[in-house]
């Protein structure tokens, strides 16, 4: 799917997204030849977890920090 079919699934702009990806918390999503991005499931489900983080306050770090021990579970301290 296109950024904006992605950005009206999640309910979001679409420079919330582009925002998101610049910040490393949503992964660069594939181009196709003509250069249109390319979001997967895989990129809502993302998007949808950050959306519930920013929901409860936490901060873009925080994000990025739960994101790296969901990335790697067996990373905790």
């Amino acid at each position: 799917m296109r950024i904006g079919q992605l950005a009206q699934l999640a309910g979001v702009e679409t420079q919330t997204i582009r925002f998101y990806e610049q910040q490393g918390l949503l992964s660069p999503p594939d181009r196709q030849e003509n250069g249109y991005r390319v979001y997967t499931e895989k990129h809502g489900e993302g998007l949808a977890f950050i959306r519930r983080c920013r929901i409860l306050g936490l901060s873009l770090a925080e994000i990025h920090e739960l994101q790296s021990y969901q990335d790697d579970p067996h990373c905790w301290n």
